[in-house]
């Protein structure tokens, strides 16, 4: 006879099957500080299949926030004085996209480039 199975443990069974088939996407993590000066690097890189962590390190004075123009819409994230922000995405789409932050007046910029 079948017994019910609780809802965690069905949530553990299907990660498991799927580290077994080896469909958990990669990850990358990158990092990214913030000054008055600009990004640090001004370029980041990552892999189509990936999913994509990005911990924007503010250690301005002042509050900045990280936008990216991706194929599947726009990313942002934002820190205050000295706080550290965490941006997660899939990289889907090859290509190069452009980094700015949208707080009126700054000019940050880079670019992430999503390799095949």
């Amino acid at each position: 006879m079948w017994k019910q199975v609780s809802p965690p443990c069905l949530l553990i069974l299907a990660l498991l099957g799927l580290v077994a088939c080896g469909t958990m996407p990669r990850e990358r993590q990158l990092e990214l500080t913030v000054t008055a000066a600009g990004y640090d690097p001004p370029r980041l890189e990552a892999r189509v299949g990936e999913q994509v962590f990005i911990r924007f390190r503010n250690a301005d004075t002042i509050a900045h926030n990280l936008t990216i123009d991706l194929p599947s819409g726009r990313r942002t994230v934002s820190a205050e004085a000295g706080v550290d922000a965490i941006l997660a995405f899939p990289a889907r789409q090859a290509g190069t996209f452009r980094m700015f932050c949208t707080v009126p007046g700054h000019t940050e910029q880079g670019e992430l480039v999503i390799l095949p």
